[in-house]
């Protein structure tokens, strides 16, 4: 699978990923971007019989990989896209160019594009819930890096929130989707901007205050903007 037979890969699968991940010691500042979706590229129009390791024989031709998620089905065929990662920063633009010329000499009909790395969910209509015991429940289901909580009338609030990644946060996605009833009746979870409800409201993200997981008063230290964050 590796051009380098010194440098190899661990596999591994949770659901519906398959993860070739480097096993190379990497630089931890390297790592700490890589692991937020840094120089991320989406990979789409994967035929549903084209492999893992097909993909990563033609990807390994430009440098070493420090990660492939391949979306799979029930059945281990390819869904059609999957997410890759370079160890060495490379300029986007040509890189991507790089690759997609790669793929199609090997008669692979992959559209290498830039990765949005979506991050953010958007929880609404959550009714009966004070934000605390919402932060509560949402530690139940996963870990996130930051929640904030904005009040868009008197105790009516909606949440994003915020994971490290667009892998946790899609992970997070699935596991709430089936858990949403935890918050109500009506709630709803989905990406944020699939949402219009913040540009409604008028806030901006980076005006919140951070307050206590264990404060009792949160309404009452919310600032002007009408947002915190826990």
């Amino acid at each position: 699978m590796d051009s380098d037979p010194q440098h190899k890969y661990r596999k591994n699968q949770v659901n519906g990923t398959l993860y070739v991940t480097t096993c190379l010691y990497l630089d931890p500042r390297r790592v700490a971007e890589l692991e937020t979706g840094a120089d991320e590229l989406f990979l789409t129009h994967i035929h549903k019989r084209t492999t893992a390791d097909h993909i990563m024989q033609v990807a390994v031709e430009l440098g070493p990989v420090y990660t492939l998620r391949f979306k799979v089905d029930f059945s281990g065929c390819s869904r059609g896209y999957a997410y890759l990662q370079y160890v060495d920063k490379m300029h986007k633009s040509v890189l991507m160019e790089m690759l997609q010329r790669c793929f199609r000499r090997e008669k692979l009909r992959i559209h290498v594009r830039e990765s949005r790395n979506r991050r953010d969910l958007l929880l609404s209509n959550v009714h009966h819930l004070t934000p605390l015991q919402v932060h509560q429940e949402l530690r139940l289901v996963s870990h996130y890096v930051k929640l904030c909580v904005y009040e868009y009338e008197p105790k009516r609030y909606i949440y994003v929130v915020k994971y490290r990644n667009n892998d946790e946060a899609a992970m997070a996605h699935h596991k709430l989707r089936n858990k949403v009833g935890c918050f109500g009746l009506d709630a709803c979870i989905d990406w944020l901007d699939k949402g219009q409800v913040l540009k409604d409201l008028n806030v901006q993200q980076s005006c919140c205050v951070q307050l206590s997981r264990d404060s009792d008063h949160l309404q009452a230290s919310a600032n002007s903007c009408r947002c915190f964050r826990i």
